[in-house]
């Protein structure tokens, strides 16, 4: 028994040492106590711990404000201020650890520096010692990268110009290539980059004015300005003009589509291509744009096109032809607005006109209330095969009463028959 004891006490010394020799540390430190105004140093922080620390500086300027620490010590450069003391703060983050990924807390660390200045050591020189010496004090420089005014020579910024708000719209004339704009400063020394003469394109114009103040700080405002396209190549649809819009930088192109270039009357067009499916981006005579679907063969408009993504499925969805007798009407699925024919009978249901890729016509039933879709066809021979069954089950139950009674009048007959043969005999 004692030997037993001896060993589950050797067991137990040995575990000690090693949980003091994996104790966690942290610590900051700097390579000097002193320093001149302006003069760089170095600190240190780390220790035998795991994760970032935070940093912040009174009086100073460190080279970075943050660092992760990983069982070491991570140099810093801290530049001194004018006079007075430099103090580092260094806080870890939520979730720093010892090396075995236990949970460390050691809380904030902090070292102070010295700013010598060098009017002490010659104050001999100075007549009166407790007045400052304003040669030592460098100025602190300004912050204010704010704009007192912007103006442009045409069209009306929107909102009207105030420092605080940072952008503005601007619509413009379609025959206008270029805009001045003008702007001055709240602080003279801040500087301004983005003023004078700008060149503009049909379509959205973004133009940033930046403002950097004394100190580097900078501050970005800008207008949107929007030229007003005027297309030159126009196509028939449904006895109406389309534009080619030119400037398509921000449209969204359906998902499947890539751009492909046509030549449409010795004039290049941008397309958009999926299998057999071609599109163009246009706008009609009331300035609304659409994508619609193009027959190069016969260099004509087909259909205005929306892609429609309904429970991770796309169709390809157009409106219908002026053939169409059925009553339609415009529905909105998941923000698209889409042309539907009406059901009649039910008006949860409705007819939607698409083609696949393959430029196939197909027509879908759409399901408002679930917002369900499927092949109207389909939806169809399943309506006939219903009405079917229930046409033939009527007829089925009259000819199965029919052979009943029939049986039946049989067997009354048979039983008759018999009961006169016994009476015979």
């Amino acid at each position: 028994m004692k030997k037993l004891k001896l060993v589950l006490f050797s067991l137990f010394l040995m575990f000690i040492p090693f949980k003091l020799v994996l104790a966690a540390s942290f610590s900051l430190s700097s390579t000097t106590k002193q320093v001149s105004p302006g003069q760089t140093f170095t600190i240190k922080v780390g220790g035998d711990a795991i994760g970032r620390v935070n940093l912040s500086v009174t009086n100073g300027k460190l080279s970075t404000s943050s660092v992760w620490v990983e069982q070491n010590y991570v140099n810093v450069s801290v530049t001194a201020g004018a006079s007075g003391s430099v103090v580092v703060v260094a806080t870890p983050e939520v979730g720093f650890s010892d090396s075995d990924a236990n949970i460390y807390n050691p809380g904030q660390r902090s070292v102070t520096i010295n700013i010598s200045s060098s009017s002490n050591s010659n104050s001999n020189t100075n007549t009166n010692s407790n007045k400052p010496n304003p040669g030592n004090n460098t100025p602190k420089k300004s912050d204010n990268n704010d704009l007192a005014s912007l103006k442009v020579d045409k069209g009306t910024l929107s909102p009207s110009f105030q420092s605080s708000k940072l952008e503005y719209s601007l619509d413009l004339p379609s025959d206008t290539k270029e805009i001045k704009i003008d702007g001055q400063a709240t602080d003279n020394k801040a500087k301004i980059e983005g003023l004078g003469t700008k060149k503009l394109e049909p379509g959205n114009n973004d133009i940033k004015i930046i403002v950097t103040a004394e100190n580097g700080n900078k501050k970005t405002y800008i207008i949107h300005a929007y030229v007003l396209e005027e297309p030159d190549i126009f196509m028939n649809y449904k006895n109406k003009e389309i534009g080619i819009v030119k400037n398509l930088k921000n449209i969204t192109i359906p998902e499947g589509f890539t751009k492909e270039n046509l030549t449409f009357n010795d004039k290049e067009i941008t397309t958009f291509k999926k299998g057999e499916i071609i599109l163009i981006y246009g706008q009609n005579e009331e300035k609304e744009k659409s994508f619609y679907i193009f027959d190069k063969e016969k260099n004509e408009l087909l259909n205005k096109f929306v892609l429609l993504k309904i429970n991770n499925q796309f169709y390809n969805i157009i409106d219908y032809s002026q053939e169409n007798n059925n009553s339609l009407e415009k529905i909105t699925i998941n923000d698209l607005e889409i042309e539907c024919s009406v059901l009649e009978k039910d008006n949860n249901y409705c007819l939607i006109n698409a083609i696949d890729d393959s430029g196939n016509k197909k027509e879908y039933i759409y399901e408002k209330r679930e917002g369900t879709m499927q092949l109207f066809s389909n939806s169809l021979n399943y309506c006939e095969q219903e009405k079917t069954k229930k046409v033939v089950f009527p007829y089925i139950l009259n000819g199965i009463f029919i052979i009943l009674i029939g049986i039946m009048s049989w067997l009354l007959i048979k039983e008759k028959r018999g009961s006169k043969h016994e009476k015979t005999s």
